[in-house]
C-alpha cells in the first residue's frame, strides 16, 4: 500500500534522520547518496528527481526489475546494456519505495560532474622509445597496435585529419541518457556512425589527439602518443551528468570486442570532489570494466595545491590516477593532492578485499599541452592569446593548448596502449604496477602529491617488453 502523501515529507525526514538509508542499518534497505537525501528532504511531493539506480548484480537490469520500476509508477529512464545500473525519473516516495528493495544496492543524484603535444612526448620519452626501436628488439616501435581505446569524454570531432573516422577514429558515438528526453523506460541506445561528436568545448577532441592523433594536420609534429592504437568516442555533447559518464563506460563493456582491436583502455577526464565511496555508480562501473580486463584512467583533478582534493572517481584502487605536471618534471601547482596516510580497505560485492589509498598513481604532463582543435569547439580568449605564442599560424585552426589534469590523462592511456602492445597478457593490476614502478622518481614530493612519480614511457616498455 502506498505511502499516504499528507504524511510523507514526515515519513521522508523520519526515515532520513534515522540513518536507515544513509548508514545501512536496515539490512534490505539501499544505499542513498547524501547529496540525494538532501534533494529528498526538500523536493515537492510530486516533482520527479534524475536518479541513478545499481542493482546487487554483474548482470544487466532484467525484464522482471524493469516491470517492477514501472509497478512503482517509475517509467521514464534508461538501462544500460551491460552494466547492473538504470537511470531514471522518479518522486520522493517512489525513490523510497525503490529503495526498499532487496536487489537494489544503491540510488544516487544523477549529479553533474566536471571537465576537469610535441614537448609532452619528449618529457614522458614516447619519443626516446618510439625513435629507438632496436633497444627492445624490434625494427618498428610500439604504437600501440592491436589496442582499441575508448576517450569517454564530450565527443571527437573526427572529421578533423588527425583522428580521420574510419581511420584512427574507428567508432564515434552518441547516448540518449537525456531522462527529461524520455517518455518510457527504455534500454539505453547509442547513436553509431557519428562523425563529429563534439559540439561544445572541443575537450574530448584535444584529449583523444593526445591519445592518438595522426599529426597528419602538422606533419607528425604534432601526433599523439599511440598512433596505431584504434580509437572509439564516446561523446557526451558537453553535457555531463553521472549517467553520461556511466554510459560510456557501458558502451566500452558491451563493445569491448566489437572492432578489429578490442577495446583495452578507457581514458576519463572527468570527475567531481567529495570522499571516495566504492558504491557511486562509477565506481561499481569501472570495476565492472576491471573485471573485463579493462584498464580506467581517470583525471585526478585540478583543485591543488590543497591537500584531500583528489578526484574520487580516480581513487579506486582499480583505476590509474594521473596528476598533473610541467615538461619539465616538476608538479603543476594546479593539480589536485591526495591525503597523507589516507588509508582503508574494504570489500566489493564479489567478497574481493581492496585497499583504498588517498593517492595518485603517477603524473603525466598538463600544461600548455598542444593538441586537436575541434572545429566546433569554442575557444576561450586567454586560450587565443597563448596559442599564438605557442603554435604556427598555419596550424592555429587544427590546433589548441589546454591545461588540466585532464590533458595528463590521454598520455598514460596512450601510453598503456604501447604497453598491452608489448604485453597484450597483461591484466589491469599488472599495467598499473608496471607504470607506477617505472616513474621517474621527483625529488621533494610525497606520494599523495604525485604518486610513483613521472610517467617514463621508455622504461615502462622495457619492463613490458621482457614479458
Amino acid at each position: 500500500m502506498p505511502i499516504r502523501r499528507p504524511a510523507l515529507a514526515i515519513g521522508i525526514c523520519a526515515v532520513l534522520a534515522s540513518g536507515v538509508f544513509a548508514g545501512g542499518k536496515a539490512e534490505a534497505a539501499a544505499h542513498l547518496d547524501s547529496l540525494l537525501e538532501s534533494k529528498l528532504a526538500s523536493t515537492p511531493l510530486t516533482d520527479e528527481l534524475q536518479i541513478v539506480i545499481t542493482y546487487k548484480q554483474s548482470r544487466p537490469v532484467s525484464a522482471a526489475q524493469l516491470t517492477v520500476l514501472h509497478d512503482l509508477g517509475i517509467t521514464r529512464g534508461v538501462s544500460m546494456q551491460t552494466l547492473p545500473i538504470a537511470g531514471a525519473l522518479a518522486t520522493p516516495e517512489e525513490i523510497l519505495a525503490l529503495a526498499e528493495r532487496d536487489d537494489v544496492a544503491s540510488i544516487y543524484y544523477n549529479a553533474p560532474l566536471r571537465y576537469f603535444n610535441q614537448d609532452a612526448r619528449q618529457a614522458t620519452g614516447v619519443d626516446r622509445a618510439q625513435s629507438n626501436p632496436g633497444d627492445f628488439g624490434r625494427t618498428v616501435p610500439y604504437t600501440g597496435r592491436g589496442v582499441g581505446v575508448l576517450i569517454n569524454d564530450s565527443g571527437i570531432d573526427a572529421t578533423h585529419r588527425d583522428l580521420a573516422y574510419g581511420d584512427r577514429v574507428v567508432q564515434n558515438v552518441l547516448a540518449n541518457t537525456n531522462l527529461h528526453n524520455l517518455d518510457s523506460m527504455l534500454p539505453v541506445t547509442y547513436l553509431e556512425g557519428v562523425p563529429n561528436t563534439d559540439a561544445g568545448s572541443g575537450h574530448g577532441t584535444h584529449c583523444a589527439g593526445t591519445v592518438g592523433g595522426s599529426g597528419a594536420q602538422s606533419g607528425g609534429k604534432y601526433r599523439g602518443v599511440a598512433t596505431g592504437a584504434s580509437l572509439v568516442g564516446y561523446g557526451s555533447s558537453g553535457v555531463l551528468l553521472i549517467l553520461d559518464a556511466v554510459g560510456g563506460l557501458d558502451y566500452a563493456a558491451s563493445h569491448q570486442n566489437s572492432f578489429k582491436d578490442p577495446i583495452r583502455v578507457v581514458s576519463n577526464s572527468w570527475g567531481t570532489s567529495g570522499k571516495f565511496d566504492p558504491a557511486d555508480p562509477v565506481n561499481v562501473a569501472t570495476y565492472e570494466l576491471y573485471k573485463r580486463g579493462i584498464v580506467s584512467v581517470f583525471a585526478a583533478g585540478n583543485d591543488g595545491p590543497k591537500e584531500d582534493t583528489h578526484n574520487p572517481y580516480a581513487q579506486a584502487p582499480w583505476v590509474i590516477s594521473v596528476a598533473a605536471g610541467n615538461v619539465d618534471g616538476t608538479l603543476a601547482d594546479f593539480s589536485s593532492r591526495g591525503k597523507a596516510g589516507e588509508r582503508d580497505t574494504f570489500t566489493t560485492a564479489d567478497g574481493k578485499s581492496w585497499t583504498h589509498i588517498n593517492e595518485p598513481s603517477i603524473t603525466a604532463p598538463g600544461v600548455d599541452i598542444i593538441s586537436t582543435r575541434a572545429s566546433t569547439g569554442l575557444l576561450p580568449p586567454l586560450a587565443a592569446q597563448k596559442d599564438e605564442k605557442l603554435i604556427a599560424p598555419a596550424q592555429l585552426p587544427f590546433y589548441t593548448t589546454m591545461s588540466g589534469t585532464s590533458m595528463a590523462t590521454p598520455h598514460v592511456a596512450g601510453v598503456v596502449a604501447l604497453v598491452l602492445e608489448a604485453n597484450p597478457n597483461l591484466t589491469p593490476d599488472q599495467v598499473k604496477d608496471l607504470i607506477e614502478r617505472t616513474a621517474t622518481k621527483m625529488p621533494g614530493r610525497a606520494s599523495w602529491e604525485v604518486g610513483a612519480g613521472y610517467l617514463n614511457a621508455y622504461s615502462a616498455l622495457r619492463e613490458a617488453s621482457k614479458k
